[in-house]
C-alpha cells in the first residue's frame, strides 16, 4: 500500500511542479463542466420559441351555402381568423401559391392550405358516408431535421384547433343567426325550412340522447361488474383462510397433505400386516386339523377346547379385517380421486368376501367343539366341513391379498407421493393467494380503483349528453313553436345569450387534468442525465490522452499491481474534480432543480470513477487501440444509453446492447437523482455501474501482462510511421 501512495504523492508534486502540467490538468477538469453546461443550456426550452417557426397558411375554401336558410358561410375564412391571434407559432396568411412556393425556397418551415370543399365537408359531418376533411401540408425536410416534427405538430395543433372551435363557430354563425331570423319567418318559405331545421334538431337530440343511455349501459355494467370483483375477491381471500381452517380432522394446508399422507400409507400398512397375518394363521389350522381329530377320541374335552382356542383367534382376525375396513371406507376412501375409486372397490369386495369366510371359519370351528363336548362329533364329516370352510376362508384371504396388491397398493402409493409433491406447492400457492388478494384490494393502482375511476367518467359523460339532448329538444320543440305561431322568443332562449359557450361546450364536453409523476424543471433538465454522461466519459477520455498511463519503473522499482493502482490514483483525483464541477455547474449554475442534490453528486462521482477506470484500463492494456475502443464505446452510448429517445423506439439490436453499456445505467441513476428515487432505483443502477469495474480490474492487475507482446509490436509499427504517434 504505502508503495501505492508513492505513486500517488509522486504525480501530485510533478503536477505542482510544472506550470504546464498544472493548466492541463484545470483544463481537463473544466471541460467536462462546460460540455455539459453549454449542451443542457442549449437544450433548456426549445419549444419555448416556436413562436419564430414560419408556417404558412392559406385558404381556397370556396365556402358552403345551407339548404336549410340561404346564407352562405366561409369556415376557411374563420379558421385564418381564429389563427391570425394565436401566437404560439409564426402564421403567415398568405394565398395558396405563395404558401407552397415559400416552403420550396425556405421561406416557410411548412405551409398549409385549406382545401376548396372545406366548409362543405364541415358543414355537412351528420351525413351519411362523409369522410373526415382533409388539410394538405406541405413540408420542407432539408430546414432541418427537428423543424420538421415541429411542423406536423403544427399541422396537429391546426386541426386540433379546428376541431375544437368548429361547434363555436357553428354557435356564432348558426345558433348566433337564431336571434335575427324575424325578417326571415315573413318570407313564403319560412315553414318548410323551419321544419328541415327541426327535424335536424332534434335528431340530434335523438342521437345526444342515445349517446347518454349508451353511457348508462356502460356505467350499469360496471356497476355490474362491481359484485364479481368483489365476490373474485372474497374467494380469494377464502382460498387463502382455507390455507389456516381447512379442516378440523386433517389441519390446514401443508399440514392437511401431511397428515392425509400418514394416513393413506398407516392404513396400506395396517391392511397389508392384517392380509399377510391371516394368511398364516390360516395356514397353520390347516395343519393342526389332522391331529386335532385323530385325537378327539382320547381326549374330547381337552381338543374341544382347542377348537374354542381356534375359533376365538379366527374372530380375532376377522374382528381386525373389520377394523381395517372401516378405516379404509371412512378416512381413506373419501380422500381418493376418481381413477383409483374402482380399483377401491374391487379391493373392497376382496376384503368383505374376506370377512365373510372368515366368519364361516369361526362358526365351523365353534360348532365343531360343541359336537366333541356333547359326544355327537362324526369325526369324518366335522373334519371335512372345518376342512372345506377353512379352504374358502384362505382362497377369500389370498383374492383380497392380490386385489388389495394389484388394484389398491400402487394407487394408494401413488397417491402418497401426490401428497408430498402437493404438500410442496401449498407454500407457492399461498403466496399466489395473497398477490391475487391484494390486487382486488381496494389500494391505488388495484382493479378497485380503476373500476370506480371509470364509473365516475362514464356517469359524467351522460350527464352532460342528457343535458345537451335536453337542449336540443327544447330547440326543437321551440321551432315547432315557431312555425305554426310566428314566436321565436322560445328558440332564442333554448339558444341562450351566448350561443358560442353552448357550442363550446358541446365540442368538449370532457376535459383532461394532466399530473406529471416525478416531474422535471424543463426539457433540458431532462436531457441532463445524457449530457453529464457524456461530458464524464470525454473527461476520461482526455485524461488518458495527456495523462501518461504507464508508470517508470514498472516490473523493476514497482510490481504491475502497484504500477497500476498507483498511477490510477491521479486519473481518480482527475475524475472526482470532473465530477464535482459538472455536478456543481448543473445545481448551481444551470439550477435543473434535481430533487436530490447530494445523491445527483454521488452518481456523478461514481460515474466518473468506473468511467476513467474503464478508459485508464483500455488504454493503459492496449495502448493507441485502447483509445480507439473507448472512443467506439462513447459513440455507442451516445444512441445506445437511451438517454434521448425512448429505449423502445431504437432497432432492436440497440436494445440487446443498452444493458451492456455503462452510460445507460449511470443515465437511470442520474434521472432519478433529480427527479425522484422509485424503490431503491437510483441504488440498483449505481450498483449495477460498478459491476463494470470488475472485468477491467481484472484485465489491469492480471490479463494485461499477456498484452505485452502485443503493445511492443503496436508500438513499433506506430513509430515506424514517422506521422502516427
Amino acid at each position: 500500500m504505502s508503495r501505492i501512495t508513492e505513486i500517488v504523492r509522486g504525480d501530485l508534486k510533478a503536477a505542482g511542479r510544472n506550470v504546464m502540467t498544472g493548466i492541463v490538468l484545470f483544463g481537463l477538469v473544466v471541460i467536462p463542466m462546460l460540455f455539459a453546461v453549454f449542451n443542457v443550456l442549449a437544450s433548456w426550452d426549445p419549444f419555448s420559441r416556436t413562436d419564430e417557426l414560419k408556417i404558412a397558411v392559406a385558404s381556397a375554401d370556396k365556402g358552403h351555402e345551407s339548404d336549410l336558410a340561404p346564407i352562405s358561410l366561409n369556415l376557411g375564412d374563420q379558421v385564418l381568423s381564429q389563427l391570425s391571434r394565436n401566437d404560439q407559432i409564426d402564421w403567415v396568411i398568405t394565398g395558396t401559391d405563395d404558401a407552397v412556393e415559400g416552403t420550396k425556397s425556405g421561406e416557410y418551415y411548412a405551409s398549409i392550405v385549406l382545401p376548396e370543399d372545406f366548409s362543405t365537408s364541415l358543414l355537412t359531418f351528420y351525413t351519411a358516408g362523409t369522410e373526415p376533411t382533409q388539410l394538405e401540408l406541405y413540408t420542407n425536410e432539408k430546414k432541418n431535421a427537428l423543424s420538421t416534427v415541429l411542423t406536423e405538430q403544427g399541422a396537429e395543433g391546426v386541426i386540433t384547433q379546428i376541431n375544437d372551435t368548429f361547434a363555436e363557430i357553428i354557435g356564432s354563425v348558426g345558433l348566433g343567426v337564431v336571434s335575427s331570423l324575424d325578417n326571415y319567418l315573413e318570407e313564403d318559405d319560412t315553414k318548410a325550412a323551419i321544419d328541415r331545421i327541426e327535424a335536424r334538431v332534434e335528431n340530434i337530440g335523438v342521437q345526444l340522447r342515445a349517446g347518454a343511455q349508451t353511457m348508462r349501459s356502460l356505467t350499469g355494467m360496471l356497476d355490474s361488474t362491481a359484485p364479481l370483483l368483489e365476490g373474485a375477491g372474497n374467494i380469494a381471500r377464502a382460498a387463502g383462510a382455507q390455507f389456516d381452517d381447512t379442516g378440523s380432522d386433517l389441519g390446514g394446508g401443508a399440514d392437511a397433505t401431511d397428515s392425509l399422507d400418514s394416513t393413506l400409507r398407516s392404513a396400506a400398512a395396517s391392511l397389508e400386516q392384517a392380509l399377510s397375518s391371516t394368511a398364516d394363521s390360516y395356514s397353520a389350522v390347516g395343519d393342526r386339523l389332522d391331529s386335532l381329530f385323530d385325537s378327539a377320541g382320547n381326549a374330547g374335552t381337552g381338543t374341544a377346547a382347542t377348537f374354542t382356542d381356534l375359533a376365538a383367534r379366527v374372530q380375532q382376525q376377522t374382528d381386525g379385517f373389520r377394523a381395517v375396513r372401516e378405516t379404509l371406507d371412512d378416512t381413506v376412501g373419501a380422500a381418493l380421486p376418481a381413477g383409483v375409486q374402482a380399483g377401491y372397490d374391487r379391493a373392497l369386495a376382496g376384503l368383505d368376501a374376506a370377512i365373510d369366510r372368515s366368519d364361516d371359519l369361526h362358526d365351523r370351528l365353534t360348532q365343531t367343539a360343541q359336537d366333541i363336548t356333547d359326544g355327537t362329533a362324526d369325526a369324518q364329516a366335522s373334519r371335512q366341513s372345518v376342512q372345506d370352510a377353512l379352504d374358502r376362508a384362505s382362497s377369500a384371504v389370498d383374492s383380497a391379498v392380490t386385489s388389495y396388491r394389484q388394484d389398491l397398493q400402487p394407487q394408494m402409493t401413488q397417491l402418497g407421493d401426490t401428497l408430498d409433491d402437493l404438500g410442496d406447492s401449498i407454500g407457492t400457492v399461498r403466496e399466489d393467494l395473497e398477490g391475487v388478494t391484494a390486487s382486488f384490494a381496494d389500494s391505488p393502482g388495484s382493479l378497485q380503483e380503476t373500476l370506480d375511476r371509470a364509473r365516475s367518467a362514464t356517469v359524467s359523460i351522460a350527464d352532460k349528453l342528457e343535458e345537451h339532448a335536453d337542449q336540443f329538444e327544447e330547440m326543437a320543440d321551440a321551432l315547432s313553436t315557431a312555425g305554426e305561431t310566428g314566436d321565436f322568443s322560445k328558440l332564442a332562449r333554448a339558444a341562450g345569450d351566448d350561443p358560442q359557450a353552448l357550442a363550446s361546450q358541446l365540442a368538449a364536453p370532457v376535459a383532461v387534468d394532466r399530473e406529471a409523476v416525478f416531474p422535471v424543471a424543463s426539457f433540458g433538465a431532462g436531457m441532463t442525465p445524457l449530457y453529464v454522461t457524456l461530458s464524464l466519459w470525454v473527461g476520461a477520455l482526455l485524461t488518458a490522452v495527456f495523462v501518461r498511463p504507464r508508470v517508470d519503473g514498472e516490473g523493476e522499482t514497482y510490481t504491475r499491481a502497484q504500477a497500476y493502482l498507483g498511477r490510477f490514483g491521479i486519473f481518480a483525483l482527475t475524475g472526482l474534480a470532473q465530477a464535482t464541477m459538472v455536478a456543481l455547474g448543473m445545481i448551481v449554475f444551470v439550477q435543473v432543480g434535481a430533487a436530490h442534490p447530494f445523491l445527483f453528486t454521488l452518481c456523478c462521482w461514481v460515474t466518473s470513477l468506473v468511467f476513467q477506470l474503464i478508459v485508464y484500463t483500455l488504454v493503459l492494456s492496449l495502448g493507441s487501440a485502447g483509445k480507439a475502443v473507448a472512443v467506439l464505446l462513447l459513440v455507442l452510448q451516445v444512441s445506445g444509453g437511451g438517454g434521448a429517445y425512448p429505449l423502445q423506439l431504437l432497432p432492436g439490436w440497440f436494445q440487446v446492447l443498452s444493458p451492456w453499456l455503462p452510460a445507460t445505467h449511470a443515465i437511470d441513476a442520474m434521472r432519478a437523482a433529480i427527479a425522484g428515487v422509485y424503490r431503491g432505483d437510483l441504488w440498483i443502477e449505481l450498483g449495477i455501474l460498478l459491476l463494470f469495474a470488475v472485468p477491467f480490474l481484472v484485465l489491469g492487475l492480471w490479463l494485461r501482462g499477456l498484452l505485452d507482446g502485443y503493445n511492443r509490436t503496436t508500438t513499433e509499427a506506430i513509430e515506424k510511421t514517422k506521422v502516427m504517434a
